[in-house]
């Protein structure tokens, strides 16, 4: 069995990382181009005290340095440009990156920490491409049109690329493996994005390069520096490499509502808002978020639109907090033409498996009515459409249990007791899972896994199997598939 989160021999390749450099602060010099000149920063409010998180070139040499006040960089270069970039227009530029580079590779993964960095599967495709340094030069080529700027790093490991990736401009294939460890070991830490104050402390030690922070002794890292600088040296040394997990291009949470005529009462237009608005929050509550905003757009029969943002007290799932709010905006407004098109767009953002839990909880149960649903639903689609699970032998943990029709609802009836126990809800059908989910794997020693081997009967079957906690506090039951070379969620644990 292989070392938790090393990679396996079979899956290496050529990972090839993308860096778009600051993305944020490019999306911000699209909107501002008379500052291209000037110091400029990306914060994270605009107020006085809101913490710097992206510079440019001009600011650096000013001394200014993410982590920073946004007051203490203005004492230092008082001709500092900031303003601030929406995580909306963030994802709409990662996603517009991930559609361009999924012409050039089956397999993009686009990072979750620091936007703009993409790791590409470049296995093979000199086969396809005069060379590798030709396949990433067009890549190049087809950022500069979208003017975004970028350095391509075609290496051996994720974080040899990467590294190298964050601390050059350009257009880099390594020919061999040793080439790429001696390169991205020369690297300055200044380079990578980590914590302010672990950047400061890593100073004062004089560790300024990847090599100098991989001469530490591992086993006081956690304990002196804390679990990022922990995951950092994991990353680093190889320990915590992972294959490349492809994803599909997230798209937006929108639907769109054709009104059969033009229609400008309020009421109405809420109607039909309602009908589309309860699937929208499911699909959000799908993705691991809430709703912080809605966009409504309206289209007029005159061919205008009316684009509003409505935004509630605090990310929620309830529907009649939403539909309350846009009732208040749609009959104060008053158009010049009726409209004939609607759209909602929900601007989500990820909230604590806990915190998910809660927005949608429903404590009004009522046992009556459940019954007269599944008797409305079966009547409706069959016998066989309200099924319940029941447990049976089998090899792998989606054959041992199977679906039975449903007979009896009962009450719960639950019984106090000292220690909760845990359920573990496996999926019908293994996940794919994200590697974001494995990277932000909060324990530093995962649970010690098991293989399950054989099939020889059918198929071929390795898995390893184990369980890890995710930054958002979820607790997946995952395994690492040696046949496909993906990791797969087999279910989690409540």
């Amino acid at each position: 069995m292989d070392r938790v989160g090393a990679t396996p021999k079979s899956a290496a390749g050529r990972p090839a990382c993308i860096n778009i450099h600051a993305l944020p602060l490019q999306l911000l010099l699209r909107k501002h181009p008379e500052w291209k000149r000037r110091p400029v920063a990306v914060v994270e409010k605009e107020n006085p005290q809101s913490p710097i998180l992206w510079v440019n070139s001009a600011a650096g040499r000013a001394g200014i340095r993410t982590g920073m006040r946004y007051a203490s960089a203005l004492s230092l270069d008082r001709n500092l440009c900031a303003g601030t970039v929406s995580e909306r227009e963030i994802q709409a530029a990662v996603r517009q990156v991930h559609r361009l580079l999924d012409r050039f590779s089956p397999r993009i993964e686009p990072s979750d920490d620091e936007p703009g960095i993409f790791w590409v599967d470049a296995s093979g495709l000199d086969k396809l491409h005069t060379s590798l340094e030709d396949w990433a030069r067009q890549i190049d080529a087809r950022l500069s049109r979208l003017a975004l700027k970028a350095s391509i790093v075609v290496g051996f490991s994720r974080f040899g690329s990467y590294a190298v990736a964050r601390s050059v401009s350009r257009v880099i294939v390594f020919p061999s493996p040793e080439v790429e460890q001696t390169e991205s070991r020369m690297v300055r830490l200044l380079h990578l994005q980590i914590d302010p104050k672990l950047r400061d402390r890593l100073e004062k030690l004089a560790v300024h390069t990847v090599s100098d922070f991989l001469a530490l002794p591992a086993g006081g890292i956690v304990h002196h520096l804390g679990e990022q600088a922990w995951n950092l040296y994991r990353f680093a040394s190889g320990t915590l490499s992972l294959p490349i997990q492809s994803r599909k291009i997230p798209e937006p949470l929108r639907v769109r509502i054709d009104l059969d005529e033009p229609e400008s009462n309020a009421r109405r237009l809420l109607f039909w808002i309602r009908q589309r608005l309860d699937p929208l929050l499911r699909a959000t509550a799908a993705r691991c978020q809430a709703v912080a905003a809605l966009h409504l757009q309206l289209l007029l029969e005159d061919g205008a639109r009316h684009r509003q943002r409505i935004q509630p007290a605090r990310p929620t799932l309830e529907a009649p907090v939403l539909l309350d709010l846009l009732r208040l905006h749609l009959e104060t407004v008053s158009f010049r033409a009726p409209p004939v098109e609607l759209a909602l767009e929900a601007e989500g953002v990820y909230v604590s498996a806990e915190t998910l839990d809660l927005l949608q909880q429903n404590p009004r149960r009522n046992l009556e009515a459940a019954l007269d649903a599944l008797a409305r639903v079966r009547a409706e689609f069959g016998p066989d459409s309200v099924l319940s699970a029941r447990l049976k032998p089998g090899h792998l943990p989606e054959a041992r249990f199977e679906w039975q029709p449903f007979r009896k609802l009962v009450v719960a009836s639950p019984q106090p007791v000292s220690l909760r126990p845990l359920v573990r809800r496996v999926h019908a059908c293994p996940e794919h899972l994200e590697g974001a989910s494995l990277y932000h794997a909060k324990n530093r020693k995962p649970a010690p896994g098991h293989a399950i081997s054989g099939g020889w009967w059918h198929r071929e079957i390795r898995r390893d199997y184990r369980f890890i906690k995710t930054r958002r506090g979820e607790r997946l039951w995952i395994y690492y598939d040696q046949q496909a070379r993906r990791w797969y969620a087999q279910g989690r644990v409540e």
